[in-house]
């Protein structure tokens, strides 16, 4: 989840959790999975930078304790020793520490600490373990990295940075070894951050990502039951809903970021699952006939349409209410704002009124984006890493906690809950309507690209997609002439970074 960067964030600050109740056992050795269906239909993707070792071999020299970056480490946790101690999270997910931002009926905003799930996991946790959890939030996800960089020994464990695989290398305790995790996690594991030999981050759900959040209500209104399969008919439901009042996607176009899956649509036009990686097979992948580019002109054309936000929202938590009260009918967004547009429904309306489908057939069939969920890392200078390591597996294993977050817990021996907020896609795939592509790993491919773009300019605030969506005048919506300029000033910048920086496409 790139996950999260949409998730509303607070100002730094420590909130210290209380002790709760309920309890787990004490952890047990992991069983070898059974692949799931929705694994089988995925694209085997491994990342390039070399075969796993046996969990046997020589830690890491700046390991600290006894199988660090392994499995073993897992199992080899006094846990009683531990008691009495305490860990620090850093995370930007503020709303599952602190509650979910909503509004009264006089319109104030106020904290829905029902909706704390990860503070309520830790009260549970200290219960168990006798091992306090503070939690300080922050506003991005690199406010941390000045701690990691010299090796803060109270940064316990962190949540989610985007990163090349050498800031995970330098800032996150190893977890285990790519085998371990694919034994543990299946194919999923080849997605989580690793650099071929070890898995930096456990990311202990999957989810499907990249695809429609719609408001039931808002697409019955104008007579439909589901989210087309066409192209064609998604653009005439869009049509019949701008014609009714009702703004067809909500797309909280007043940042850029909500841009940025665009990535996900484009694999969906291409049918392949690295699509924006493979940007480097070309010097004009801003043309519309490459799938980047038929995807940025696509979403477009629907600017052009009138089928977005006709005013822009002043912050995201407006955007998601213009869906969760059918103002608008859609996002195109992942599974991890289902539920937070679920709990900003009217009351008196169920939260099943929003629901989650594949997107339409843009001419590879329906598909949606199978990915590893939720990500939590021990800081490399963490001063106990036993107790960091317990909590991150306390985690993995309360499948309640893991659906209770939009996702699937996935790892071996811990029985998934699936979220109702999955029923569509799940039936849509069962009846052969849709199927799943894995989500791409982190390659060189991938992490040239960036730089390429990053070289022209274009990386940045998401203006490889911004610029282009941009320079179409919606009070002009037949004058393109802007936007063709600018797909031919964005090619020649993108050619020569790629140039410049030596980089082409790494072939298989």
């Amino acid at each position: 989840m790139k996950k999260f960067l949409a998730t509303l964030l607070t100002t730094a600050m420590t909130v210290s959790l209380l002790t709760g109740c309920g309890g787990k056992g004490e952890p047990e050795a992991p069983e070898a999975p059974a692949q799931s269906e929705d694994a089988a239909q995925t694209e085997d993707v491994a990342p390039d930078a070399g075969e796993a070792e046996d969990a046997g071999q020589e830690e890491p020299a700046d390991a600290e304790q006894t199988g660090s970056g392994s499995y073993a480490a897992y199992d080899a946790i006094d846990v009683e020793s531990l008691r009495g101690t305490s860990i620090t999270v850093y995370t930007h997910m503020g709303q599952r520490v602190l509650g979910e931002e909503k509004k009264d009926e006089q319109g104030n905003t106020y904290r829905d600490e029902s909706t704390a799930i990860l503070a309520q996991l830790a009260e549970r946790f200290e219960e168990e373990y006798g091992i306090h959890v503070d939690f300080q939030i922050s506003q991005t996800e690199s406010d941390i990295e000045p701690l990691l960089q010299v090796q803060d020994p109270a940064v316990d464990v962190f949540t989610n940075p985007n990163w090349p695989v050498e800031k995970w290398q330098s800032y996150a305790e190893p977890y285990f070894t790519l085998e371990e995790g694919e034994a543990i996690y299946g194919e999923y594991a080849s997605v989580m951050p690793n650099d071929g030999e070890y898995i930096y981050s456990l990311m202990p759900g999957k989810a499907y990502d990249n695809a429609v959040v719609y408001n039931e209500e808002a697409i019955k209104s104008v007579g439909y039951d589901a989210i087309p399969g066409t192209l064609d008919e998604f653009n005439e439901m869009c049509k019949k809903l701008k014609e009714a009042g009702i703004t067809p996607i909500s797309l909280h176009r007043v940042e850029n970021w909500p841009l940025d899956t665009l990535k996900g649509f484009a694999n969906y036009v291409s049918g392949d699952n690295d699509t924006f990686d493979a940007m480097l097979k070309s010097d004009t992948p801003f043309n519309e006939d490459e799938p980047v580019g038929k995807t940025i002109k696509m979403y477009t054309q629907w600017k052009a349409d009138g089928f977005f936000e006709p005013e822009m929202y002043t912050d995201f938590g407006v955007a998601m209410d213009s869906v969760a009260y059918g103002d608008a009918a859609m996002m195109l967004f992942g599974s991890w704002v289902v539920p937070q547009i679920q709990g900003r429904v009217p009351e008196g309306t169920s939260p099943s009124v929003i629901k989650f489908a594949p997107a339409p057939d843009f001419g590879n069939g329906r598909l949606v984006t199978a990915a590893a969920a939720d990500n939590y890392s021990i800081g490399k200078g963490s001063d106990n890493k036993d107790a960091a390591r317990l909590f991150i597996e306390y985690i993995a294993e309360d499948a309640q906690f893991i659906a209770d977050s939009g996702f699937i817990a996935n790892k071996a021996g811990v029985e998934p809950i699936v979220p109702d907020l999955y029923a569509v896609i799940d039936e849509a795939i069962e009846k052969g309507e849709a199927s799943t592509v894995l989500q791409a790993a982190t390659t060189q491919n991938k992490l040239n690209n960036e730089e390429a773009l990053g070289e022209a300019n274009l990386l940045a605030d998401i203006k490889w997609a911004g610029n282009l969506f941009d320079a179409l005048d919606v009070t002009k919506p037949d004058d393109w002439s802007a936007y063709e300029k600018q797909v031919q000033t964005q090619n020649e910048a993108y050619a020569e970074a790629k140039e410049y920086l030596g980089y082409e496409w790494i072939g298989e």
